[in-house]
């Protein structure tokens, strides 16, 4: 593992720990790596963690599961070990995740992504975060093999086609759109905190026969959250919202 992952582990930034190697002559040895990018052995930096009051009880290696769409149809999972999600602000930016991937599954991967419009990504899961998916774009940016044999892979996606997963097993983005107008009595869907709305197919104002929207985004993304920040400083309609199409 590197630095910052050790970082991670004793829940401290990175310069916390070159300080703790350089004042603690019994800090772990180098297994691998450079000598800008050192890799040390985990277990033995777990135990030097604990020994030394950085920790309370060993962590357990955090994993990150991709649930992938086959181009074919079905879907596939894979794991990341150690992940790193690094959200854009913008939607004009990109996301990053990267992690440890056995060389099959980086393999696989590869495969999946290398098309035109790049993988779709039914459902990220990992800790710290909500469950994401991205309808397309996904590619593999980079993947690195470390001097201890590891393979560290670097996936990308347009930040502004990420959004909440669905609930449902198979993931997939959660979607809504802004209406023409705002609703009235009639209205048969939910209300949505952006003010956008997922239209009931049988609601008489917004249903499939309405044509209720101007503009579609990520329930959750980067311009929902632009939207829900109009609405809570009133400057967006409120609108509704009921059964969550992918």
């Amino acid at each position: 593992m590197l630095l910052a992952g050790v970082a991670r582990i004793a829940g401290v930034g990175r310069a916390a720990v070159v300080q703790w190697r350089r004042r603690h002559d019994d800090f772990p040895v180098p297994v691998g790596g450079t000598g800008v990018h050192p890799e040390f052995d985990r277990a033995a930096v777990l135990a030097w963690l604990l020994a030394h009051g950085k920790i309370e009880m060993p962590t357990r290696t955090p994993t990150g599961a991709l649930l992938m769409a086959r181009p074919g149809g079905g879907t596939r999972t894979f794991r990341l070990d150690d992940p790193l999600l690094t959200l854009a602000e913008d939607a004009s930016g990109e996301d990053l995740l990267s992690g440890w991937s056995t060389d099959d599954d980086a393999d696989t991967l590869a495969t999946l992504t290398d098309t035109g419009s790049g993988g779709a990504l039914r459902r990220l899961t990992m800790p710290g975060t909500v469950a994401w998916a991205v309808p397309g774009g996904v590619r593999v940016l980079d993947r690195v093999r470390t001097g201890a044999g590891g393979l560290y892979v670097t996936l990308a996606w347009p930040a502004g086609l990420r959004g909440a997963a669905s609930p449902r097993p198979t993931g997939g983005v959660i979607r809504h759109a802004l209406p023409y107008s705002a609703p009235g009595e009639a209205c048969a869907c939910r209300r949505q905190e952006c003010g956008g709305l997922v239209p009931a197919g049988w609601c008489v104002e917004h249903g499939d026969a309405a044509g209720p929207a101007v503009e579609w985004h990520p329930g959750g993304g980067l311009r929902c959250a632009v939207l829900a920040g109009k609405a809570g400083s009133g400057g967006a309609t409120v609108a509704v919202s009921g059964t969550l199409p992918e």
